[in-house]
């Protein structure tokens, strides 16, 4: 898909679930940020060596019976454009502006119920796809925003992180942030303190939850993503 946001091509990939096509329900979908990432095998039940990150959660949600459609976006060549500013604005704008109604118009998906995952910089950027309508005024664009390992972005330490989403201080955020990450990885330094930051402000209509996993940075992803099905789309 060519994004007149950002000027790339994205491989976009698409999951529904059984029985999709005998049924009349309007499905949650699941935005997945570096859809072509490869890094399959790094928990129990995530697939084999070689799986991409939309593979490996395909897997997930089919063993789950997950009725959901998951959308694996590409385009880990340039994470570090699309999921930093400014370019995170930018890129925000082909998954609002251009997938999503790409996908709303030929799958049965429920605009009410979109999530955007992202693992690493990709959790941050989903941190930051929050932090960005809030600031611009604009209701979120997904029920739920799943932010794995955020790292610190185009800052030079979690304080600029922290300071990012202080801005939005006060601001109506009528949805679910979900912060999950690894013991040994960013989640105690990042994770948490932004957690316990967004917990102690004024944020009215947010559904603030945390995760942890005694794993590696990589690693976290899985079981979020999992822990994220069992919450949200059960």
């Amino acid at each position: 898909m060519k994004s007149a946001s950002t000027g790339s091509t994205y491989s976009i990939q698409v999951f529904i679930p059984a029985g999709y096509a005998g049924g009349t329900a309007a499905l949650p979908v699941i935005y997945a940020t570096e859809g072509d990432a490869p890094y399959g095998g790094v928990a129990p039940g995530s697939g084999g060596p070689n799986r991409s990150r939309f593979d490996t959660f395909k897997e997930v949600m089919q063993r789950r019976g997950t009725q959901a459609i998951l959308v694996g976006i590409g385009g880990t060549a340039w994470r570090t454009t699309d999921f930093l500013q400014p370019g995170a604005s930018r890129y925000l704008d082909f998954i609002v502006k251009e997938l999503a109604p790409a996908i709303e118009s030929q799958y049965r998906a429920d605009p009410k119920r979109r999530a955007l995952s992202g693992l690493s910089h990709g959790g941050y950027f989903v941190v930051a796809a929050l932090v960005l309508e809030a600031q611009a005024g604009r209701p979120p664009s997904f029920s739920h925003y799943l932010s794995t390992e955020c790292s610190v972005g185009e800052y030079s330490s979690p304080a600029g992180v922290l300071g990012f989403e202080k801005t939005i201080e006060g601001k109506p955020l009528p949805t679910t942030l979900f912060i999950a990450g690894a013991s040994n990885g960013n989640h105690p330094l990042i994770g948490i303190p932004l957690y316990n930051q967004m917990s102690a402000q004024s944020l009215p209509g947010l559904a603030l939850l945390k995760a942890e996993y005694n794993t590696s940075h990589v690693g976290a992803d899985v079981p979020a993503f999992e822990e994220a099905l069992k919450r949200f789309f059960p």
